[in-house]
């Protein structure tokens, strides 16, 4: 990606960085996890995460379960976790579920590490929890700018007179990094350490504290006022972001008050810090032992209250920070994007963008308008008729560009006047240059006859023109595929051709998300074998096809006649369920459509987790091996106009919110919002779908678990 960056700007300065740190200490001294390296290459959002919490912190095996909590927090927030530590006397940026465990275990006796044991510890092969000031020089060496912990260290109570003053502080001072924790340690002298800080110029400010009062740890107040006040993630990402332009070369320190719910008693912590002060000056603890044995004893004045209430403050500030890394990204291009008057820089970052494969067709929908049963027998019925583009791929592609922005189409139509009438319909964002305009066939077109209650009764089409979707276009389109987050396809393009992009996925690591298109040619890119049809990550099936796949993967061969007679919510979910265990072997989320029912996903996804990382090329999220399912009850829908596009529209909706790293509820609720526009409207993909800026991506449905 930054092959073309050259020396401009901000991303040109970072590659060049990259390089020769990789060169000078990569090598000889650090790891870097691939997931963090990648997201430095690129330029993502990173939150670095100290480690002296999980060696000194907290007792096992909490520390462990902490550890893995809050990275995926991170993850939840569409940044990459970056926890920091030495093992086997080797700097690791980035750990490992294996090398969490390892670092949790109370057998291992790790030195907890401030900058004057790096060195030795790394020369000696040993192991270390870092402190902040040690995390802080790690994060800063290889760039990142945002670090998250529980409490930073101080000046120590009595430490005008013993000049016990932690090395947070110094590091503080000289490190641009900013640092997000519930203030300073309640053991600690407070106020001598903020006026320590300020004395090292770091710029102290609070979060969402209109009266100022800065954090105390276990308490929200400390009675000691900071000079700002954030109200939100982009006010904090502007003044680091201003801060590293102006190379001030110092550190932030924003205070983040505990939850409330796990806020404690001040008196009541104020006595156990006080009792286990003097326990540790009776018993001669000084120096770095002195903060984990206060905090051991504490735990135990406060019956483990201290514990609860320290590991949902981390976990709370891991979030914030995650959002304010997120935030201080989008600046960061922003500034690219506006500053650079390369326009090749400009289109590399927009170049990644969704590839959708499938048919475009014409059409002709008649509307029964009188209120009996329709029967395959050559009668007349009075209807109402109306001619709109469709095709599943067609209606994805205008929908995904709508909700998402650029995307990639690629299809065929006929040289005709049907022809004219879908390229005319498709949204600017919608690159449509790999569209094969074929003299030979019409364009594909269908008949679609809908009852008075709009529901589906025939359907009867000429599709031949899906045949000029050859392996040959995709292998001419093979940058697309690179270029692409995600492919998705439907059923109409050839197996043939379907192997050709299976292949391409395969070879460049990229996720398809199949639209079945209809049931009698559901399990297509499934005959081709487990190898190629591995590719598939995400399947969108209604009942029918769901039932087509499940007896495909060896179900319980229902027929489509049996289907039909379900009418009951639980008999519904209870066949849902049955099938989707038969398929999930094969794909890792099913996104079930069932009507006015509502919607089952089943995943072996974290339904908390986003399925993407966002980014100009999110990543897919790799799969956690259990499977779960969850139903989300569809909202009624007033005065429908139309039923025709309204699965594809949704599928448009979750796959737009995927893409922007949203979790499965909030993919899910965009879905809803963007069926139930389509069904307010004559048209299968509606106009006013991309003015649809209202709606609350944060909204998450009810659920009830399903299996």
């Amino acid at each position: 990606m930054f092959s073309k960056f050259g020396g401009c700007g901000w991303h040109g300065c970072r590659r060049a960085f990259i390089k020769v740190f990789r060169r000078k200490y990569h090598h000889d001294l650090i790891d870097i996890a691939p997931e963090v390296s990648d997201a430095l290459r690129n330029s993502r959002p990173i939150v670095a995460l100290e480690s002296t919490i999980i060696t000194h912190g907290m007792p096992h095996p909490q520390n462990f379960e902490t550890a893995l909590e809050v990275e995926e927090i991170v993850r939840a927030e569409n940044a990459i976790p970056a926890t920091i530590a030495i093992l086997n006397g080797r700097i690791k940026v980035g750990l490992s579920r294996d090398e969490l465990r390892v670092l949790a275990s109370p057998e291992l006796q790790a030195i907890k590490t401030s900058r004057r044991d790096l060195a030795y510890i790394v020369s000696k092969g040993g192991y270390g929890g870092t402190t902040v000031a040690g995390t802080l020089i790690i994060a800063n060496t290889v760039g990142i700018r945002i670090f998250a912990t529980g409490g930073i260290g101080g000046v120590h109570r009595d430490g005008h007179v013993t000049m016990d003053i932690s090395a947070d502080l110094v590091e503080l001072g000289r490190t641009p990094v900013a640092v997000i924790s519930s203030g300073i340690k309640s053991i600690l002298d407070i106020p001598r350490t903020l006026e320590y800080l300020e004395t090292q110029g770091v710029c102290v400010a609070t979060w969402q504290c209109p009266d100022l009062d800065f954090p105390a740890f276990y308490t929200r107040k400390s009675g000691e006022k900071a000079n700002i006040n954030f109200n939100s993630a982009l006010e904090a990402a502007q003044l680091i972001d201003t801060s590293v332009k102006m190379n001030l070369k110092s550190g932030i320190l924003i205070g983040v008050p505990i939850p409330e719910e796990f806020a404690m008693d001040e008196s009541l912590i104020n006595d156990a810090i006080s009792n286990a002060v003097k326990e540790a000056c009776d018993r001669g603890i000084a120096g770095k032992r002195v903060t984990p044995y206060l905090l051991s004893a504490i735990g135990k004045i406060t019956a483990g209250r201290s514990l609860v209430a320290n590991m949902a403050l981390i976990k709370n500030n891991a979030k914030i920070a995650a959002q304010i890394a997120v935030e201080l990204n989008g600046i960061k291009r922003g500034a690219l994007m506006n500053t650079t008057s390369d326009s090749t820089v400009r289109d590399n970052l927009h170049n990644y963008c969704p590839t959708i494969i499938g048919g475009s067709i014409v059409d002709v929908c008649y509307t029964v308008l009188e209120d009996k049963a329709i029967e395959m027998n050559g009668a007349t019925y009075k209807s109402r008729m109306k001619i709109s583009a469709g095709g599943v791929g067609r209606n994805l592609a205008e929908g995904i560009s709508k909700l998402h922005g650029r995307t990639r189409f690629i299809s065929a139509v006929g040289d005709d006047q049907n022809g004219v009438f879908i390229r005319n319909l498709m949204p600017k964002l919608c690159i449509t240059d790999s569209l094969i305009i074929n003299s030979i066939h019409p364009t594909a077109n269908c008949a679609v006859v809908l009852d008075s209650a709009g529901d589906c009764k025939v359907v009867v089409g000429d599709m031949q023109i899906h045949s000029s979707i050859t392996p040959d276009l995709i292998e001419r389109n093979e940058k697309a595929i690179v270029d692409s987050p995600i492919i998705v396809i439907d059923a109409n393009i050839s197996h043939e051709t379907m192997e050709m992009v299976f292949k391409l996925c395969q070879k460049y690591e990229k996720p398809v998300f199949f639209e079945p298109t209809d049931m009698l040619i559901a399990s297509k890119p499934f005959e081709l074998g487990q190898e190629l049809s591995k590719v598939i990550k995400f399947i969108s099936p209604n009942i029918y096809e769901l039932c087509a796949l499940g007896n495909f993967f060896g179900g319980t061969g229902v027929s489509f006649d049996e289907i039909s007679r379900l009418e009951k919510q639980n008999e519904v979910l209870e066949f849902t369920s049955e099938m989707s265990r038969a398929i999930l072997p094969h794909v890792d989320t099913i996104v079930l459509t069932l009507g006015h029912h509502g919607v089952v996903v089943a995943t072996k996804n974290s339904p908390i987790r986003g399925f993407f990382r966002e980014g100009d090329c999110p990543l897919y999220a790799p799969t956690l091996g259990s499977t779960s399912g969850r139903f989300y009850p569809a909202e009624m829908v007033p005065n429908i106009v139309s039923v025709s596009g309204a699965g594809d529209s949704f599928a448009s909706g979750f796959i737009a919110a995927m893409l922007r790293g949203k979790s499965e509820s909030v993919c899910v609720s965009v879905g809803f919002e963007a069926a139930k526009l389509t069904l307010g409207s004559p048209k299968t993909v509606p106009d006013h779908l991309f003015d649809s800026n209202h709606w609350c991506w944060t909204r998450a449905l009810s659920s009830k678990e399903v299996f």
